[in-house]
């Protein structure tokens, strides 16, 4: 991509005239007679302003000391949309994320960039009450907005520096945008819909296809109602054209795998059982099949408004597009997680159609990821996706006793979480030798992006180093002899052949 700012700016003049020509289109048609809305009381500010307080509370606990996950730094320190397009890495990613992390002051200090994700998931919560209240009671808004607050997936992705918090609530708000569109018949909505849909999809790739799902079922409740029929495929269209210009970049990453490196199918029944894991909490399956219960049970009973429809088709979107994608390479259960907040919110309404019993159903399972929350804080949850970051103070307890010795991080997909913590532990200059922005090894140590067969050319230029592997099987190292293993990583020490 030669220029993507001159690229993003051809897009977002290109959505002012989509937006342009579909409100002139929409005046010339009958208006639509707004819905009427359930007013909020005290009671919904205060349950507000104390799901506020509990979500930020739980997510700033222990947010400095978190191990680092997996790739969680890659991409920080970029300040422009040139440096994003030239960094690969960065790259598996949309901008906004990264974007907002180094403007935060991210690129020196992890924390900074968490607090964006910190702030994101705060808003999810109180988001997700106000999509519930329109739709049920305060009490109904109050368990969803508990069960978001404690959720261990929840709390997970809002202390990443990631950008899975800005598009779980991005995603939500896109619904609830279209939700007051399609409800009012308001131009300002479905302009409002059009600019949170094109900032979620600038926080991940994954967020088009919610946003297609839901957009699909709006448009096919509405096709016969020829205002609200052009106001749906007007907005998301001009979304899709404003973030056109990730397309050249977003298109080729389908065909990397998880990590940017080839890998084998997860499969459809491992990918969905990561899945339920992911959203059911202990006792998965049977949490699970009650959360299912009660969507299927609201869906036959007639508690599922269009609002929620919409939500479903945006889950089972999501999901579906996990199932194919499984097929052809490795995927994980953190690629659902933008849809959360909406499994949550039609969860906890669809209780309705079991009356009081629908309810304890429903606080069962909210409260069954609760009970999960201690085991997160101390990194000892079974979840796919809740007990990644693991630490490896021996590993840098040894390369700080040999301070001149350069370390090479193979595989170079790999190398964002092991060169985060080599450069926290050896500070200094930047080496920038084939390493993402700030992310180098610091000093008179030279970090590689490196795969094992390149060592023998590495050894040429450094006589000695040490090579630090991000997996923890048998492999063969040239010219190189194991020295540690911890926490999934293995530590070569290599020497040049004389």
């Amino acid at each position: 991509m030669a220029s993507p700012g001159l690229a993003a700016l051809a897009g977002l003049a290109a959505a002012l005239a989509v937006t342009l020509v579909r409100a002139r289109l929409r005046r010339a048609l009958p208006r639509v007679t707004p819905e009427r809305r359930t007013p909020w009381r005290p009671v919904d500010l205060w349950l507000v302003l104390c799901l506020v307080g509990l979500s930020l509370g739980a997510r700033l606990f222990l947010l400095e000391s978190r191990p680092v996950d997996n790739d969680e730094p890659v991409g920080l320190g970029l300040a422009s949309l040139a440096e994003w397009a030239r960094a690969s890495d960065a790259r598996l990613h949309p901008p906004l994320p990264a974007l907002l992390m180094t403007w935060v002051g991210g690129a020196g200090e992890l924390t900074h960039a968490r607090s964006v994700s910190v702030l994101a998931g705060v808003a999810t919560v109180a988001l997700a009450y106000a999509v519930v209240r329109a739709s049920a009671s305060s009490a109904a808004a109050g368990l969803a907005g508990l069960w978001l607050a404690l959720m261990p997936a929840a709390l997970h992705t809002s202390q990443l520096a990631r950008g899975y918090a800005l598009c779980a609530l991005g995603v939500l708000a896109a619904h609830a945008c279209l939700s007051r569109a399609l409800a009012t018949g308001k131009e300002r909505w479905f302009v409002a819909y059009s600019l949170v849909a094109a900032l979620t999809l600038c926080s991940e790739y994954l967020a088009l296809p919610p946003l297609l799902g839901s957009a699909l079922v709006a448009f096919a409740s509405v096709r016969r109602r020829a205002s609200l029929a052009v106001g749906v495929v007007g907005a998301l269209g001009a979304a899709l054209t404003a973030t056109a210009f990730l397309a050249p970049v977003a298109l080729p990453t389908l065909w990397l795998g998880v990590g940017g490196g080839p890998h084998a199918p997860t499969g459809v029944v491992r990918a969905l059982a990561d899945v339920l894991g992911l959203w059911s909490g202990p006792a998965a399956p049977f949490n699970a099949l009650l959360a299912l219960t009660l969507i299927v049970a609201g869906a036959r009973r007639g508690a599922l408004g269009p609002s929620e429809q919409r939500a479903l088709g945006a889950l089972l979107a999501a999901v579906l597009t996990l199932s194919c994608a499984s097929l052809f390479t490795a995927v994980r259960a953190r690629y659902v997680l933008h849809v959360v907040p909406l499994f949550v919110c039609v969860t906890v309404v669809s209780a309705r159609g079991l009356g009081r019993l629908g309810v304890v159903v429903a606080s069962f399972v909210a409260l069954g990821h609760a009970a999960l929350v201690p085991a997160y804080y101390a990194g000892t949850a079974s979840g796919p996706e809740l007990s990644t970051g693991r630490r490896t103070p021996l590993t840098l307890e040894l390369l700080a006793a040999h301070p001149r010795e350069p370390v090479a991080v193979v595989p170079e997909w790999a190398i964002a979480e092991a060169s985060w913590r080599l450069e926290k532990a050896f500070p200094g200059r930047d080496a920038g030798v084939d390493c993402p922005a700030v992310l180098c090894l610091r000093g008179r140590r030279t970090l590689y992006g490196a795969r094992l067969e390149s060592i023998p050319r590495l050894l040429e230029r450094e006589q000695h180093l040490f090579v630090w592997l991000r997996s923890d099987a048998v492999e063969e190292a040239p010219a190189c002899a194991v020295v540690l293993r911890e926490a999934g990583t293995t530590l070569f020490t290599c020497a040049l052949a004389r």
